[in-house]
């Protein structure tokens, strides 16, 4: 038996740019193991792969749409591109009105149409700042900063894009992206841990949104992550708090030095009384690639058959 997928380059409107994402339709009845959803999403070999399981009448009902997202390595909670291109895929080239929330790991995830090729999504969030973790390594300094449990980035700040363009590695080590989390708080020891290198250009952007340039490196280089930059944007935001606005709009440029630019838009809401984080939107335009038919792996097949 074959799978229906389509690929999608998620914030972009341009085919070759932006994140790649490939979506794998499950019908109704298939049931995929962990193992054989790990071969696929190892197959595509993308930053993330999407199984888009076919509503039940109660997700219908509930107008949710079930997703499992992977990276080539493992299952993870939530992250931004694979939910942003998925609500892209459901609004504008399935044209559901059956669901208005993607229900993921980390919780039921709202969205809406963005613009005319996107989506905006309501991002799932427990901001949580960790107690120095690296403590006596030269990156230190930098704070660490989970958007939910099991997606945690360590927020860089370079002072320019020459530097920003200079780095070349997660700074737990490529190796120990998925390892360093045992130095995280209690509580949070989940997922991969990856590196997020940003420049602060102020409030460059469109009608005075902050602008900042980025680069994400974990087990290897990603063109956009909308859960790092959500992530960033939160602290930044909190680390303000006191001062300005409840809700502060962010520009993010992201995959430029992949040669896969992307563009990303942030909107922090700071709660009433400015201790955390009321609402974070998420929004990007993604454009289809790809369409056909992926055989599914042999149940006797695991990750590491010879």
């Amino acid at each position: 038996m074959a799978l229906s997928f389509t690929t999608f380059d998620v914030f972009t409107k341009t085919p070759f740019r932006g994140n790649p994402l490939a979506i794998v339709h499950v019908p109704a009845g298939t049931q995929l193991s962990q193992d054989q959803k790990q071969l696929l999403a190892r197959e595509f070999n993308l930053s993330e792969t999407v199984f888009l399981h076919e509503q039940t009448a109660e997700d219908v009902q509930a107008r949710t749409a079930r997703i499992d997202i992977f990276t080539p390595y493992a299952e993870i909670a939530f992250a931004g591109h694979p939910t942003v291109g998925t609500a892209t895929f459901l609004l504008h080239h399935l044209h559901l009105d059956s669901a208005r929330m993607l229900a993921t790991r980390a919780g039921l995830v709202p969205f809406k149409e963005g613009s005319s090729a996107g989506a905006e999504i309501a991002v799932a969030h427990n901001v949580h700042v960790h107690d120095a973790p690296f403590a006596g390594t030269s990156f230190a300094p930098h704070p660490v900063v989970s958007i939910v449990n099991g997606m945690t980035g360590i927020m860089a700040r370079v002072p320019d894009l020459e530097t920003l363009g200079k780095q070349t590695a997660n700074l737990v080590g490529t190796e120990n992206t998925y390892t360093a989390r045992e130095k995280l708080d209690e509580g949070w020891r989940n997922g991969p841990v990856v590196s997020y290198f940003y420049v602060d250009f102020g409030n460059a952007g469109t009608d005075g949104a902050r602008k900042l340039r980025t680069r994400n490196l974990g087990s290897r280089e990603d063109p956009a992550t909308g859960s790092a930059a959500a992530g960033l944007c939160a602290y930044l935001s909190l680390l303000e708090k006191d001062g300005g606005q409840l809700a502060r709009e962010y520009e993010v440029t992201q995959g430029v030095e992949m040669g896969r630019r992307s563009e990303i838009r942030i909107r922090v809401t700071l709660n009433s009384a400015r201790t955390g984080i009321e609402e974070i939107l998420l929004s990007g335009d993604a454009v289809k690639v790809l369409e056909g038919k992926v055989p599914i792996p042999s149940a006797d097949l695991t990750l590491h058959s010879e």
